[in-house]
């Protein structure tokens, strides 16, 4: 398990349109971090493709 953790929410708001899944997830739950798997988490950062997003 990683944490994905912004500075800021604000700074989702500039995650696209229409934003991906964790970004949704992490608005609705007022939250700055994230608990994934790695392999969602280097999808989060654009290193690999992550198919799902589990919680």
């Amino acid at each position: 398990m990683e944490v994905h953790h912004v500075r800021q929410l604000a700074d989702l708001e500039r995650a696209g349109d229409p934003p991906p899944e964790w970004v949704r997830i992490m608005t609705s739950k007022r939250r700055k971090s994230l608990v994934v798997c790695g392999a969602c988490h280097d999808g989060i950062h654009g290193r690999r493709a992550a198919e799902t997003l589990t919680l």
